[in-house]
């Protein structure tokens, strides 16, 4: 009876070994060795005045206390990486999708400090970045386009930005 016993156990757990799925691995690796390069800070107070200049009508919400602004170059070095682009529009995919997922892709150590957001117009959402510059680059996250405004399509007035 024991030796049937291991016999069956043996059989299951072989069986549930090809059966498993491998554990899922970081969608990006590269991040680890390169970091981004800009060493300029901005405060959450002064990231908040410099947003509520420029889109007076928004709704504003900065989640940390300091920020590190963006590198131009690390921004499209970062989204030549990235796969966020690469998946299909769907209804239950659509553009806040895209935008969500880009964010958590810079959700790693080191990028996770740049001020990187969401953005939500009257149309639209896509992600927002602010460089060494103090320029604001809106990111279309479903063709990696990096643009100081917003295009037609994308809407005509900025409602709510999370950064």
């Amino acid at each position: 009876m024991n030796l049937l016993i291991s016999v069956i156990i043996a059989i299951l757990s072989a069986f549930l070994k090809r059966r498993a799925k491998p554990i899922p691995q970081p969608v990006m690796k590269w991040w680890e060795t390169n970091k981004p390069t800009s060493t300029a800070k901005i405060t959450g107070t002064e990231l908040w005045s410099l947003l509520h200049k420029k889109f007076p009508e928004a709704e504003l919400y900065i989640s940390d206390a300091s920020y590190l602004l963006a590198s131009y170059d690390d921004i499209a070095l970062f989204l030549a990486q990235d796969a966020t682009n690469k998946f299909d529009y769907k209804k239950c995919y659509d553009c806040d999708n895209f935008s969500f997922r880009l964010m958590g892709q810079f959700s790693v150590p080191e990028w996770s400090a740049l001020t990187l957001g969401i953005v939500w117009t009257d149309k639209h959402a896509l992600n927002v970045v602010v460089t060494e510059k103090k320029q604001v680059y809106f990111i279309e996250p479903q063709d990696d386009t990096l643009n100081e405004e917003l295009k037609n399509w994308q809407g005509n007035k900025i409602r709510f930005i999370m950064i």
